[in-house]
């Protein structure tokens, strides 16, 4: 490691500690192979001068960039999906297709091919067909709706992953869900005044989103945006408040995938229009995706938990992680990264060897 960071300093590069790849560690292969190919040049002259015993040729790191290219579906979607800050049950299907569009990219690759057919079967296993709460969270997502739902499953199963899937008859079940839902919260709280719903045409700015199947979820959200929809109908039936939100235009400006898009401001602002779908978007869209914060508090308590500190009881160790995790969120720093590039010219950092978790001796 020593020789690492003088050849880095010799060649004008600040000397880093690459990832490691940990089986148990979500995403630590890209994170490594990404690093990795960022020093590529030096890591060859570097190994063929001080590693013997292995060899590193072009063929190598165009492997690591197929597979990244690949991984980096996976690490994009699993970030946007753990957000703590923002709904990520309405994005769930965006970011699915995005993963399906990478499958079928990457399989005409001879050497990925064999690999990702076996991803792509374990992800059918799983994903094959959506959870009704996915489908419903995309209706109540302004910018897509129920209309829209026929055309990104067709995405997923035609131009994704290339299966038969009968889209119709998921499309006609999902819209049975929806008044049923809709029908439920009526006889709860009964029927909302009718309340004309402003028309607006939708406003196209530029889009982040980049072309190619990687990003097909974004890609086909980005036409929707784009796309004017019928006006509002004034119906007088039970369900006129979910009809109208199913043929009004509203407008967006297009920044979709950069999460500039805040829907539950959406919904505040638009509450007195759709009062009843305004409740039930609040109990859809606060449905997390990921289980990863849960498992975050589980960690923390763990590593204040140890062996030297067993008789904590249940109440201070609650206290301690509530008060550490409050104080994250009071600066937004929950979803920070801790694993930060490892600084060989910094004298004032601690030895991991001999420290824990939070720097204790």
């Amino acid at each position: 490691m020593k020789l690492w960071a003088a050849y880095c300093k010799q060649n004008g590069k600040r000397a880093i500690r690459f990832p490691r790849d940990v089986p148990t560690r979500w995403n630590s292969t890209y994170k490594l192979l990404a690093r990795s190919y960022e020093y590529r040049d030096l890591l060859v002259t570097f190994i063929q001068y001080h590693v013997s015993h292995i060899n590193l040729y072009q063929s190598h790191w165009d492997a690591c960039s197929n597979v990244c290219g690949l991984l980096k579906v996976f690490y994009t979607a699993t970030n946007n999906l753990s957000s703590v800050y923002y709904p990520t049950t309405n994005l769930f299907i965006i970011e699915s297709l995005n993963t399906a569009g990478a499958f079928a990219h990457c399989e005409s690759d001879s050497e990925l091919h064999g690999s990702v057919t076996a991803v792509k079967d374990k992800w059918l296993e799983y994903y094959k067909e959506f959870p009704n709460i996915y489908l419903i969270a995309l209706c109540f997502d302004p910018r897509c709706r129920l209309e829209s739902l026929p055309d990104y499953l067709s995405a997923y199963y035609e131009q994704g992953l290339k299966i038969d899937y009968d889209v119709d008859m998921c499309c006609a079940r999902v819209k049975t869900l929806l008044y049923e839902l809709y029908d439920g919260y009526i006889k709860v709280y009964g029927p909302s005044p009718n309340i004309d719903v402003p028309q607006t045409q939708n406003v196209s700015g530029s889009s982040s989103s980049s072309s190619g199947f990687v990003n097909l979820g974004y890609n086909l959200l980005s036409k929707k945006t784009k796309k004017l929809r019928g006006s509002s109908s004034s119906s007088s039936t039970t369900y006129s408040e979910l009809e109208s939100y199913l043929s009004t235009s509203f407008g967006f400006i297009e920044d979709t995938e950069d999460k500039k898009f805040d829907i539950l401001y959406w919904w505040k602002e638009h509450e007195r229009y759709f009062p009843i779908l305004a409740m039930i978007a609040k109990q859809i869209l606060s449905t997390p995706v990921s289980t990863v914060a849960v498992e975050q508090q589980f960690s923390a308590g763990g590593n204040i938990l140890d062996p030297k500190r067993s008789l904590m009881s249940p109440k201070s160790l609650q206290i301690q992680v509530c008060v550490e995790d409050w104080t994250k969120a009071q600066y937004r720093q929950q979803e920070i990264d801790q694993e930060e590039p490892y600084d060989f010219f910094k004298d004032d950092q601690p030895d991991e060897s001999r420290t824990d978790d939070h720097g204790n001796d």
